[in-house]
This record gives structure tokens, C-alpha cells and sequence, in this order.
């Protein structure tokens, strides 16, 4: 077992959301950073604001591709799209 599949097992990675979206923590005109997808009826899923119905966590990243590689790379691992 190589060491991506043992912190794989870890409850605390277990434990992570299912899906990510790139977000906006500051009002940039690019995602700095990435969260967990919003299942709130009224937060549309192309939406990468962050609201009070947002789960945690909201991670800050200091490059907009960084974000997208991030989401895409843990929506790859749990098998989801984004």
C-alpha cells in the first residue's frame, strides 16, 4: 500500500465532502480558493460565491489554477465530476 492509499483510509480524509467547486473568497474576478459544493436549494451549482449555507471547509489557494486543479482533483478521487 503506497502512502496516497494509506491516507486515504484516514477517518479525516474519509470524512471529507464528496464533491469541491473552486470558490471566490475575495471579490476577485478568479477562484482563490476551493469548498465543498453548496446542497442548498437556492445556491445555483455554477455559483462559486461562498455564503452562510456553504459547508466547511474553505480553503484559500494563492492561484486560480491551483483551485481548479485542486476540485477537479478531488472530484477525480471520490469518482465524482464536477
Amino acid at each position: 500500500m503506497n502512502a496516497l492509499d494509506r491516507i486515504r483510509k484516514h477517518p479525516s480524509v474519509a470524512a471529507l465532502p464528496a464533491r469541491w467547486r473552486p470558490v471566490f473568497i475575495e471579490a476577485d474576478c478568479e477562484p482563490d480558493g476551493i469548498a465543498p459544493a453548496c446542497t442548498d436549494e437556492g445556491h445555483e451549482d455554477t455559483d462559486g460565491s461562498v455564503y452562510g449555507c456553504c459547508p466547511e471547509p474553505v480553503i484559500e489557494v494563492a492561484d486560480p489554477h491551483v483551485a481548479e486543479y485542486l476540485a477537479a482533483l478531488l472530484n477525480a478521487d471520490r469518482g465524482v465530476g464536477r
